[in-house]
C-alpha cells in the first residue's frame, strides 16, 4: 500500500479515536455528570450509624427488672479484606465457634459494602484485647461497643426479650427507622412499649478515599437513648408469685387423682395480683416459666422449636393472657348477681340443695350433679356461695333458659358486661378474648365442626352448665381479676395496666398511665353487697369450701374456689379473692391446669402470696384438705 493512503488510513483511525473520545467526555460532563457526582460523594463520604442504648424496664420502686450491659461486638471492614477464608479461620479459632457462623454473618446482604459488618456479639474483652494487640493480623477488624440487654430472669412473661428484626419487618413502614440486624422486642413490655424504648440511633460522617481508608472525620449526631418503662410490677410479689406457683405445680404432681387412676399432671398455671381501684398489675407469673437470656446469643430454628412442642409445656406461652379455662365455681359469683338483679333470687331467700338435679318434664333421663354426693337441705343464698352448691345455680340457670322468649339471651349479656368473652385492653401482646357461648355460636361451630358439635341447637343443659362456669364457656385468667376487681371495688371495671411510667434516662417525666376505667358490671350496692358477703364467709365460715387453706389467717378475706372439669383431662383448680374483705387493696387469682380441686391446690397458692403482700412472712407453700 503506497505510504500516502496508509497515512490517510492513520489519520482517519485517529480522527475516528479523537471523536470517540470527546463524545464520551461530553456523555460524563453533560448527560451523566448528576450520576456520577453522587456516586463521587458517596465514594468518599462514609456514613456509620451510632446505636441508641435501649431503654431499662423498672419495677414500681426503681428497681431494674432489665438494664443494659457492655457487648462487645467484633466487626469486619470487607473491603480491607484480602483473603477471607483466612481471616474467618484466624478469627473462628480465636473465639472458639464454628467458622461457618462468622461466615453466614459476614456475607449478610443487608450491609452495603462499605459497612463494617458485625460478626460476633458478646466477645471475651481479652478476646478484643489480643485483636488490639495484633493490630497487623487483623487489619480490617475492629470492635463496636454497644448495650447488651440484661435481664434478672424475673416476670419473664411480662418483659419479653429481644430478637433480631424481620427482612419483612425491615419492610413494613413502622419499622422504617430500623436497620439490619437491630435487636426488637418480641412479646412483653419489649415489644409493647418497642417506641419508647428503641431510642435515637446516631451517625458517625467519615471521609475516606478512594481505597476506603478514613481520612477524616467530617461529623457526627449522638444518638438519644431510649426511655425507661416503669412497670406497675413489685418486684418482690412477683418473686413470691413465680416461687409460689412453682411450688404449687409441684406438690400437685404428688396428689393421687382417684377419678383418673393418676397423680395430678399440674401441666401450668397463673397467677395475677391486682390492685382492685386502678387495675395496675402487681405481679403475673405464668408457668411453665423461660428465661428471656437464652435469646440474647441468638437461638437455633431447632432450638426455638424445642420451646414450642407440646413435650415442654409451651413455656413462651402467657398463660396469665392467653390461657382459656373453664372457670367452674370461681364464676358463680357473677352467675349470683345476675340471678339477683333479674329477681330469680333473692338475698334473704332459701333455696333447696340436693345432690342431683333434673330438669322438669325432660325424657332424656339426663341428670345434672352436685360436687357433693349428699342432700344439703335448704340452705340461704349465702350458703349457696359458701358451700358452693351446684344445684341452686342449676336452678337458676334453667329460669334463664326458660324465660329466653320474654329476655332473649339475657344471661349471657350480663355475663358479657363484666368483660367476659371481651379483651381487657391489658397492655401486653398476645391476649384473647375467651368465649360466652350462646345459641348464635351453638350453630355456627356446629356448621364448621358438625362432628365435633352434633347438636346445633342451644338446649337447657347448655345455660345450666353455663350458671356453674362449665360446658363451652372460656375465660382467661386475666378477665377472672378485672371481674374481681370490679367485684371488689363495686362495681367499676378497669384496664388492666403493666406500665405505671415512661421517663427519660435522666428520670424526667415522658407519660404517666393512670388506672383506666372500661365500664361498669351491670349491678348496684344492693346486688353485690350480699355476694360480697357471701364470699367472705367461703374463707371465714366453718362450711366455706376454702376454711381449711385460711384457717388463722389474721386479714379478712372474700374468695371463692372453683374446679374445673374438662373433658378428657383432670381437673382445673381455682381461686380469686380480694383482701382485705372490708376494704380491698389486693385481688389475687390463681389457677393450676390439670391441678385437682381449687381448695387444695390454688386457694394455699392465694394464701402464700397474700401472705407476702401483708407482710406476714409467707411460710412454704402446704396444701389444703381438698373439698369443692
Amino acid at each position: 500500500m503506497p505510504l500516502s493512503r496508509r497515512m490517510t488510513a492513520l489519520a482517519a483511525v485517529i480522527a475516528f479515536a479523537f471523536a470517540a473520545l470527546v463524545t464520551r467526555l461530553w456523555f460524563l460532563q453533560v448527560l451523566a455528570a448528576e450520576q456520577y457526582r453522587s456516586r463521587a460523594v458517596g465514594n468518599y463520604v462514609r456514613v456509620i450509624p451510632l446505636a441508641a442504648p435501649r431503654g431499662r424496664i423498672l419495677d414500681r420502686t426503681g428497681v431494674p427488672i432489665v438494664d443494659n450491659g457492655r457487648n462487645l461486638v467484633i466487626t469486619v471492614d470487607r473491603q480491607e479484606v484480602s483473603n477471607e477464608t483466612d481471616l474467618l479461620n484466624r478469627l473462628a479459632s480465636l473465639l472458639q465457634v464454628p467458622v461457618v457462623e462468622l461466615q453466614e454473618r459476614y456475607n449478610d446482604p443487608d450491609f452495603l459494602s462499605y459497612q463494617p459488618v458485625p460478626v460476633y456479639e458478646g466477645a471475651p474483652e481479652e478476646v478484643v484485647l489480643y485483636i488490639e494487640e495484633h493490630a497487623d493480623e487483623f487489619a480490617a477488624v475492629d470492635f463496636q461497643e454497644s448495650a447488651a440487654r440484661e435481664y434478672t430472669g424475673l416476670a419473664p412473661h411480662v418483659l419479653g426479650y429481644l430478637g433480631e428484626i424481620s427482612p419483612d419487618e425491615l419492610r413494613d413502614p413502622s419499622f422504617a427507622d430500623h436497620r439490619p440486624g437491630q435487636l426488637v422486642g418480641r412479646g412483653g413490655v419489649e415489644q409493647f412499649y418497642e417506641h419508647y424504648l428503641r431510642g435515637e440511633d446516631g451517625w458517625l460522617k467519615e471521609e475516606v478515599n478512594a481505597a476506603g481508608h478514613v481520612q477524616g472525620t467530617l461529623g457526627r449526631q449522638a444518638p438519644i437513648p431510649g426511655s425507661d418503662v416503669v412497670l406497675s410490677i413489685d418486684s418482690q410479689a412477683q418473686r413470691l408469685a413465680e416461687d409460689t406457683l412453682t411450688e404449687a405445680v409441684g406438690a400437685a404432681r404428688g396428689i393421687y387423682d382417684s377419678e383418673s387412676g393418676k397423680y395430678l399432671q399440674a401441666t401450668g398455671g397463673a397467677v395475677i395480683v391486682m390492685n382492685p381501684d386502678d387495675g395496675h398489675v402487681l405481679a403475673l407469673a405464668s408457668f411453665p416459666t423461660y428465661d428471656p437470656r437464652i435469646f440474647l446469643d441468638g437461638l437455633t430454628e431447632k432450638e426455638f422449636d424445642r420451646l414450642k412442642r407440646p413435650s415442654t409445656g409451651f413455656p413462651l406461652s402467657n398463660r396469665a393472657i392467653s390461657g382459656l379455662y373453664p372457670p367452674g365455681s370461681t364464676f358463680k359469683p357473677f352467675v349470683a348477681t345476675t340471678a339477683l338483679k333479674s329477681g330469680y333470687a333473692s338475698p334473704n331467700g332459701f333455696y333447696p340443695c340436693p345432690a342431683s338435679f333434673k330438669v322438669p318434664g325432660d325424657t332424656s333421663g339426663t341428670v345434672f350433679r352436685n360436687w357433693k354426693e349428699t342432700d344439703s337441705g335448704i340452705i340461704s343464698f349465702a350458703e349457696s356461695l359458701v358451700q358452693s352448691c351446684d344445684t341452686v345455680f342449676y336452678g337458676w340457670g334453667l329460669r334463664f333458659y326458660q324465660d329466653r322468649k320474654a329476655r332473649g339471651e339475657y344471661f349471657q349479656h350480663e355475663i358479657r358486661k363484666w368483660g367476659f368473652g371481651e379483651l381487657t385492653g391489658v397492655d401486653i401482646p398476645g391476649e384473647t378474648r375467651g368465649r360466652v357461648p350462646d345459641a348464635s355460636w351453638k350453630q355456627q361451630v356446629h356448621a364448621q365442626y358438625p362432628d365435633l358439635f352434633p347438636e346445633p341447637t342451644w338446649l337447657p343443659g347448655d345455660n345450666i352448665n353455663l350458671s356453674i362456669g362449665q360446658g363451652d364457656l372460656l375465660v382467661t385468667p386475666m378477665q377472672m381479676a378485672v371481674a374481681y376487681s370490679a367485684l371488689a371495688n363495686g362495681g367499676t371495671l378497669y384496664r388492666p395496666q403493666i406500665a405505671l411510667r415512661i421517663q427519660r434516662a435522666d428520670g424526667s417525666l415522658v407519660k404517666r398511665f393512670e388506672g383506666q376505667v372500661i365500664g361498669r358490671v351491670p349491678a348496684g350496692g344492693g346486688v353485690l353487697a350480699p355476694v360480697s358477703n357471701a364470699l367472705r364467709g367461703v374463707v371465714s365460715s366453718s362450711t366455706g369450701t376454702a376454711a381449711a387453706a385460711f384457717a388463722g389467717f389474721p386479714v379478712p378475706v372474700a374468695g371463692k374456689t372453683g374446679t374445673a372439669e374438662v373433658a378428657g383431662k383432670q381437673p382445673h383448680s381455682w381461686f380469686a379473692a380480694y383482701a382485705p374483705a372490708d376494704d380491698p387493696q389486693y385481688v389475687v387469682v390463681a389457677v393450676v391446669e390439670q391441678g385437682g380441686h381449687g381448695s387444695q391446690v390454688a386457694a394455699p397458692i392465694v394464701r402464700r402470696v397474700l401472705e407476702g403482700l401483708f407482710s406476714l412472712e409467707p411460710g412454704s407453700y402446704q396444701l389444703a384438705t381438698p373439698t369443692e
